[in-house]
């Protein structure tokens, strides 16, 4: 099975706020020959801050860049009335799949969890439909009993595990039915998640560094060996830079491409130390 590098977009905002457009769309066209795809609005993208235009938006113009085959739509919301509200916005673009963050802030059990994704896929027939499981997010541990019972729904496509659930691979894998395939948003794991049967990473890293990415997937699919485990070393040390937050990610594509690359939500400042560090390991892997 190819590695798969699906790249975890962040969205370009200027000083007061607004979507740097221009900039979104040349960050998607410096990924088209480097990545399998794109997850547009995801956690990475900032979503909790968008409204449902601006989502479906960044989502055409994603699909205006590499394609509608490659952009998955994340259309997470706190309820399955609003994800189905978005994923029907967001069908005219010709998007098939789709992420959905499991329901938040209030508390679900797992019959509520399955009735969640349950009401999606029987409004969405045709779509494919990813669930996407962040504990330290949403405050919902999903477990593997439960995840087995909604990957049997029609519709699901495969997985992906961030935060906690990532840590859970070995766990998680087993639920997965033949031609579902599992991500990981934990962008250092690839060889892991891929040991597993996998199919790949979802990758905010990548989104700075997509040529060291791309070519750690080149070296994995030729098969394990130094060049694989050299790539492997550097894309965790780079994960370690620039991964932690998104601040820092957005550090890198500032150092990157000159843009401002500012965020709408509250989030950790970027030591002067590790910015400066950022900037020097976007000099040496361009």
């Amino acid at each position: 099975m190819t590695a798969q590098i699906i790249s975890a977009v962040p969205v370009p905002f200027l000083g007061d706020g607004t979507i740097d457009l221009p900039e979104f769309d040349a960050a998607l066209r410096s990924l088209d020959a480097h990545v399998h795809g794109v997850l547009v609005a995801g956690t990475t993208g900032e979503f909790p801050a968008l409204d449902d235009a601006e989502r479906v938006g960044l989502f055409g113009r994603a699909v205006d860049v590499l394609g509608a085959e490659r952009v998955i739509a994340h259309i997470g919301h706190a309820s399955a009335r609003q994800v189905v509200r978005l994923a029907e916005a967001a069908t005219p673009l010709g998007i098939t799949r789709f992420a959905v963050l499991t329901p938040y802030y209030l508390p679900a059990d797992d019959d509520g969890v399955l009735a969640h994704f349950r009401a999606v896929t029987e409004a969405l027939p045709g779509a494919r439909v990813y669930p996407y499981l962040f504990p330290e997010r949403t405050g919902l541990d999903v477990s593997p009993e439960a995840l087995g019972r909604i990957m049997a729904l029609p519709g699901m496509a495969g997985v992906k595990l961030s935060g906690g659930a990532a840590a859970r691979l070995a766990e998680y894998a087993p639920c997965l039915h033949d031609g579902q395939e599992l991500f990981s948003g934990d962008d250092a794991t690839l060889p892991l998640v891929l040991e597993k049967g996998g199919a790949g990473v979802v990758s905010g890293v990548s989104a700075a560094f997509p040529q060291t990415f791309a070519a750690l997937a080149r070296a994995l699919d030729a098969g394990p060996g130094p060049q694989s485990d050299e790539l492997q070393a550097t894309a965790v040390r780079l994960v370690g830079l620039a991964g932690p937050t998104i601040p820092r990610l957005k550090a890198a594509l500032a150092a990157r491409t000159g843009a401002v690359w500012a965020s709408r939500m509250a989030q950790p400042a970027v030591p002067g130390d590790v910015r400066d560090a950022i900037e020097e390991a976007v000099a040496q892997h361009r």
